[in-house]
């Protein structure tokens, strides 16, 4: 199963603020991340992304109901809306999307999840929307952990006047 990440970060690799704030980013990343995720057919999540995004509004959620999406959460009690699927891994998360059929899915959510995957070497592709914003303080795009994933541009798209999306292939 080829795993890729897709994030949105401010030009210093900040995905929200240190209180969980994505106001810097543009909402041209979710409609980005919405047709990504349509090609592949699912999504993997932590829980806090999950928890975020549920808290944006029933638009959010209703542009991504026709996608398989997986939560990965330690807790095995997480209440998940009806749509959602909880993994305890992410081992068990693409066990499942493997299971389902899929051959490809987007990851975003997360510097503890990014984090993971990558320590796993599990990450294939890595699709990142630079925004034209530098942050001082907020949370990274991975948690600092020991891990290096080697990069090769297989291209770079400008998506508007203030994003441009890099897409790189993992070297393993």
């Amino acid at each position: 199963m080829k795993v890729i990440l897709m994030m949105a970060t401010s030009l210093n690799g900040i995905i929200a603020t240190s209180d969980d704030k994505e106001d810097f980013l543009s909402h041209e990343n979710w409609n980005q991340f919405v047709k990504r995720a349509q090609k592949s057919g699912c999504l993997i999540w932590g829980r806090k992304t999950y928890e975020l995004v549920r808290n944006w509004g029933e638009e959010y959620l209703k542009s991504i109901e026709s996608i398989t999406k997986i939560i990965i959460s330690s807790n095995p009690h997480l209440k998940l809306d009806e749509s959602f699927t909880l993994a305890e891994s992410p081992q068990k998360a693409l066990v499942i999307l493997i299971n389902r059929g899929f051959k490809e899915v987007i990851l975003t959510g997360g510097s503890t999840n990014n984090s993971s995957f990558a320590k796993l070497g599990l990450i294939d592709e890595v699709l990142i929307d630079l925004n034209s914003v530098i942050i001082g303080k907020g949370i990274s795009l991975f948690n600092p952990e020991e891990f290096e994933l080697k990069l090769e541009l297989i291209k770079n798209t400008k998506i508007n006047k203030d994003i441009v999306e890099l897409h790189y292939k993992v070297i393993k």
